[in-house]
């Protein structure tokens, strides 16, 4: 059977298990090939709240500073602020984070010094890696910088709330609960924090804000009477949304939101091939343009960064606000969410735009091997399917299938909108059953 675990070196970040095929050892090597490969002579480090990441964080700063480069370590802090803090000092960096993988994962998130994430230049590191020998570096202390005070009074800035509005947030122990508090205090609102506590483990729940883990936000957000719920992924750069009727709304449909605040004749809009074509039609309407990007963080920051866009939005809810800067950020997509609140009902304009029925699923492909070769198969029996780099887009009379590789876990990705539930649960049904099967099939 193939090994599940392969190279931590995925598309666009690094992840694998800690103290399986993601080590210490790696970490330093890591870190004194980013510091030769970059040619600022700064890198910023950041890390999330896993059990792993103050060890990884301070092998990476390690390899690094023996690089000959100096460190400006931000600490503990959600993702976006290291993002922002590259951003601002242009210079490059690295944020130790798993993002929603389970608590036994960690990883390395790489940052270019405009605030977009390395996305090619992983391919060439890879190879400076492993020609890295196994070396005991000295420790080195790097500068400690504190970005979070910077940070919060930028995105307040940025934002204005024109009435007392109620917010729960799920946190699921995540380093968010460093700043949403006072964030929320700032604005004047009215909330309620769940998992309120940092937690290395994440409470025992994997830090991904979809299905069964949105039950409690969407039951506290009815009984709290909120405006809307945020769930927040394990580095906080990504938001998922419950309007105040307890729905949760995916990408597409928060997307839906924010355009209408925010795209105006001749907007440029990124989205990625799994959103809805709704918002396709919403962003017309309003006079936007769309364009298209391959799925992925660092692919659609590229393209935010070079179409000037305003807003890019993918189904997994990930926000990108081009018209500030480029990355990911679930924190500043709160506020503004606040701030759309403040004015009008989300819920109104999600009703005012009904979505198709819609559903993403993950399917165990065991390996990374196996995953490829799932999409690889699949891809044949659709000939006139739609290439989307790492995987296809199938459309039907009245419905469409995507079916790709997930970058971060040994999966596949089914994605599925069609006009009833009744469609959607029968093309659920098929297409599960066919990868489960391929699966199954390559297993033995």
């Amino acid at each position: 059977m193939p090994s599940r675990l392969s190279s931590p070196f995925r598309a666009y970040d690094i992840r694998g298990i800690y103290g399986e095929n993601l080590t210490d050892e790696f970490a330093q090597k890591l870190g004194y090939a980013l510091g030769k490969f970059v040619k600022e002579r700064k890198v910023s480090v950041g890390r999330d709240s896993r059990y792993s990441s103050p060890i990884l964080a301070e092998n990476l700063i390690k390899g690094i500073a023996a690089s000959g480069k100096e460190v400006d370590y931000v600490g503990e802090v959600p993702n976006p602020i290291t993002y922002f803090y590259c951003w601002r000092e242009k210079i490059p960096g690295a944020y130790v984070t798993a993002s929603h993988n389970p608590p036994q994962y960690n990883g390395f998130k790489l940052i270019r010094g405009d605030g977009t994430s390395f996305t090619h230049e992983y391919s060439e590191l890879k190879k400076f890696v492993a020609e890295v020998e196994a070396l005991s570096f000295k420790r080195t202390e790097a500068n400690s910088i504190d970005a979070v005070e910077d940070y919060m009074d930028f995105v307040l800035s940025k934002v204005e709330v024109y009435k007392k509005i109620k917010v729960v947030v799920e946190t699921f122990g995540g380093v968010i609960n460093k700043v949403i508090p006072v964030l929320l205090e700032k604005l004047g609102a009215e909330y309620k924090i769940l998992h309120s506590e940092i937690r290395g483990d994440f409470y025992g729940l994997r830090p991904e804000p979809k299905g069964d883990n949105l039950d409690l936000l969407r039951r506290e957000v009815l009984a709290f009477g909120a405006d809307f719920g945020v769930a927040f992924d394990g580095d906080s750069d990504r938001s998922v949304f419950v309007d105040s009727k307890g729905r949760v709304l995916n990408g597409s449909q928060a997307g839906i939101v924010f355009v209408k605040h925010l795209v105006k004749k001749g907007s440029t809009v990124v989205l990625t091939p799994d959103t809805s074509r709704v918002l396709e039609k919403v962003i017309k309407d309003l006079g936007g343009k769309v364009v298209y990007s391959r799925i992925g963080h660092g692919f659609i920051e590229e393209k935010v960064r070079d179409t000037n866009a305003t807003i890019g939005i993918e189904q997994s809810s990930h926000f990108y606000f081009g018209y500030l800067y480029p990355f990911s950020d679930g924190i500043l997509s709160t506020l503004i969410m606040a701030q759309i609140a403040s004015q009008e009902k989300v819920s109104k304009i999600v009703d005012e735009h009904p979505a198709y029925p819609m559903e993403k699923i993950y399917i165990d492909a065991y390996s990374d091997e196996i995953k490829h070769k799932v999409v690889s198969i699949l891809r044949k029996e659709h000939p006139d399917a739609v290439d989307i780099h790492d995987g296809f887009k199938v459309f039907l009379e009245d419905s469409w299938i995507l079916i790709r590789v997930s970058q971060t876990m040994p999966e596949v990705n089914l994605v599925i909108e069609a006009p009833t539930e009744e469609k959607l649960v029968q093309l659920k049904n098929k297409y599960i059953e066919k990868i489960e099967r391929i699966v199954e099939s390559l297993r033995s």
